[in-house]
């Protein structure tokens, strides 16, 4: 193989690599029961696969074009930028189908966003004592 350098391999592993990520995220997605839990295992494609991608072309332009701080700082904020809205965007996805009235899977436990009072520990509490959850805070002012 004429031309082949070892930075080619690495970047084509690791791109191959995000790649397959977001593919198996991706037909994840398909037999999730409700949205989710199509979000929860869309998580590996924005959490690793994406960022994978974005390594794997830094280590493609360094080799080919020698190192540069610009480049480095390109990806380095880009990755950033992939953890940090991909983090906000899921919190707001959820609470937006929580609040929507979009129909759970049963299996779907805990449902904090449900259970009366500020968490977990106070609504298993209730629970115990046999009194029934009430809806509280930003979920029951929707309507």
């Amino acid at each position: 193989m004429a031309g082949f350098e070892v930075y080619e391999l690495i970047a084509s592993v690791l791109i191959l690599g995000g790649a397959l990520l977001v593919l198996l995220s991706a037909v994840s997605m398909l037999r999730a029961n409700d949205a989710l839990q199509m979000m929860n295992v869309f998580s590996p494609a924005t959490g690793m696969g994406l960022p994978l991608v974005v390594i794997g072309i830094f280590v493609h332009l360094t080799g080919r074009d020698r190192f540069e701080w610009w480049t480095l700082l390109m990806a380095a904020v880009t990755i950033c930028a992939l953890v940090i809205v991909s983090s906000l965007a899921s919190n707001t996805l959820a609470r937006a189908v929580y609040q929507s009235g979009a129909p759970l899977d049963p299996a779907t436990r805990p449902q904090d966003l449900a259970d009366a009072g500020t968490g977990p520990q106070e609504s298993a509490e209730s629970a115990e004592a046999g009194e029934p959850a009430e809806r509280t805070g930003w979920a029951a002012t929707d309507d």
